[in-house]
């Protein structure tokens, strides 16, 4: 009877740490997901948005007299965007506006002329008048 007690309790230690094994295994083989960052555009244009404000900014890029807002950059931190070229519009000129949340100012830039491959870079300053912007 004790040998029918140790065959048991060694099937229970035996098969316990197997169905542990087993559950860990299937919790891992989920669906298989698509890890792989989506493809860039080749003929987009990058942004390199500095906020140096103390406040968040609304980032709102402006063709064909349409603004559309394309990003809420968080006090003192930077971001970079690859935008298609189909954001340019018929035009194929933009404007980049700047709008602190909760300010009644904001930066607007010239008119600009973007071509693929460019990189602006606008440079949100605490106070707004002073912002600026490049092209590379």
């Amino acid at each position: 009877m004790a040998a029918g007690r140790r065959g048991s309790g060694e099937a229970g230690l035996v098969g316990g740490p197997a169905w542990i094994l087993l559950l860990a295994m299937l919790a891992c083989a989920g669906p298989r997901q698509n890890v792989d960052p989506e493809p860039v555009e080749a003929d987009g244009f990058s942004l390199i948005l500095n906020n140096r404000h103390l406040l968040d900014v609304n980032i709102f890029l402006q063709h064909d007299g349409q603004p559309d807002r394309i990003a809420t950059i968080p006090s003192a931190t930077s971001r970079a965007i690859v935008l298609p070229l189909r954001m340019l519009g018929q035009s194929k000129t933009i404007r980049i506006i700047a709008e602190p949340i909760g300010d009644a100012t904001s930066y607007t830039t010239d008119v600009l002329v973007v071509q693929p491959g460019q990189i602006i870079e606008l440079n949100v300053e605490s106070l707004i008048a002073r912002s600026n912007y490049s092209i590379q």
